[in-house]
């Protein structure tokens, strides 16, 4: 008798041990970071929706490179795997950045991640945002147009870089701006 039940005590541990590995394998297939999978946190779309029929380049014909591109990439102030909201444009600071398009000015602030910013409202509730400007030359509640020059370029909020950090946002979904920029 006491032989039969360790035999049986023995088969319940590989049954014990078989059942926690398929639990921990399941729990580390469902803990698979959005990173991963390649998707974007809530608000945010991995689809380009702006082309550039709609929008008008911010930085002219100004020397420019793409620092950092829209999506998933590691922090470079924290280290940490995070969704990068926009485009990083690095271009000389004190570079004047114009109105992507015609529009009125929803905020024109100062935050600590963004630094100096503006955000426009244009029609069909799409939204610019422009961030980490060196001076702002419009406020909020004023009309601009296309093309029209909303600031300079800057390093202000947190910035390792003097850059223009671009977003593009749709019925308050940011998109990936890449559309604007596929055409230069």
């Amino acid at each position: 008798m006491r032989r039969k039940w360790i035999r049986n005590r023995h088969s319940g541990c590989q049954v014990a041990v078989c059942l926690w590995m398929l639990v921990a394998c399941l729990m580390m297939a469902c803990c698979v970071s959005a990173r991963a999978l390649n998707t974007p946190p809530a608000g945010c779309s991995l689809r380009t929706k702006v082309t550039k029929e709609q929008y008008q380049f911010p930085l002219g014909t100004t020397a420019w490179r793409i620092s950092e591109e829209y999506g998933w990439r590691k922090d470079p102030l924290t280290g940490k795997e995070a969704f990068h909201k926009g485009v990083d444009l690095a271009c000389a600071s004190g570079t004047i950045v114009l109105a992507g398009a015609d529009g009125i000015v929803a905020a024109a602030r100062h935050s600590q991640s963004y630094g100096n910013y503006l955000r426009l409202s244009h029609a069909k509730g799409e939204e610019t945002l422009y961030a980490h400007m060196q001076y702002l030359y419009v406020r909020t509640g004023e009309v601009v147009k296309a093309g029209e020059p909303i600031g300079t370029v800057g390093q202000t909020g947190r910035a390792t870089g003097a850059h223009l950090h671009l977003e593009w946002l749709c019925n308050g979904i940011r998109y990936d701006p890449a559309g604007i920029l596929d055409f230069l």
